[in-house]
């Protein structure tokens, strides 16, 4: 029986095509979709693994965790967004990285093996621990930052690859001139396939 959600992979590219979206935003998307499997060369392959580690659990889904940690390793020096940095609390681009390690570290000190190779019951703990700030780090760091900053960057690598799209029921971008806006009733109508779904 074929999946409900709207909209499937097929309409999703589908949908670009007849609201004409320009060539290399198609092109950027097609990329995304097709990934699945990233280094992770500015983190190190360690912390990619933790970082992959820690996006089965808090995104499972439609876009591979490796996929996920490869965007946290573009983007975890990257102002995306607003700065919102706190004052004593080391910076983000350093923050990210040193609480890879110091859940790594955690890990082996309770489990003696790393975050990756916990039970997911076991990642679901640290993790919680880390959210609530219970974990010490270096100067600087505060745990529930770090939780937060990681989070909101690997939702926004989900949210911009397109089976993370089509998983949220995200119909795709817009035409050329314009942006959609969907209220409660359209997305709605949209999953339900009313007539007229395809289009505007």
């Amino acid at each position: 029986m074929p999946d409900e959600r709207y909209p499937t992979l097929d309409e999703f590219w589908h949908r670009l095509d007849v609201r004409d979206v320009e060539p290399d935003l198609r092109e950027a998307l097609h990329a995304r979709a097709a990934r699945d499997e990233q280094e992770t060369p500015r983190l190190g392959p360690d912390r990619g693994g933790v970082a992959a580690a820690v996006a089965r659990r808090l995104l499972p889904g439609a876009v591979p965790p490796v996929v996920l940690a490869a965007f946290l390793d573009w983007s975890h020096d990257r102002q995306l967004g607003r700065g919102d940095e706190r004052h004593g609390v080391m910076p983000t681009p350093d923050l990210i990285p040193a609480g890879l390690d110091v859940l790594d570290a955690e890990a082996r000190r309770r489990h003696g093996r790393g975050f990756a190779a916990l039970e997911p019951n076991e990642q679901d703990a640290l993790l919680r621990r880390a959210e609530r700030g219970e974990l010490e780090g270096p100067d600087g760091f505060d745990s529930a930052t770090w939780f937060k900053r990681t989070r909101g960057k690997l939702l926004l690598g989900y949210a911009t690859d397109p089976r993370g799209m089509v998983q949220m029921g995200y119909p795709g971008p817009s035409y050329k001139p314009g942006h959609v806006w969907l209220d409660r009733g359209e997305v709605q109508a949209r999953t339900k396939r009313r007539r007229g779904y395809l289009e505007l």
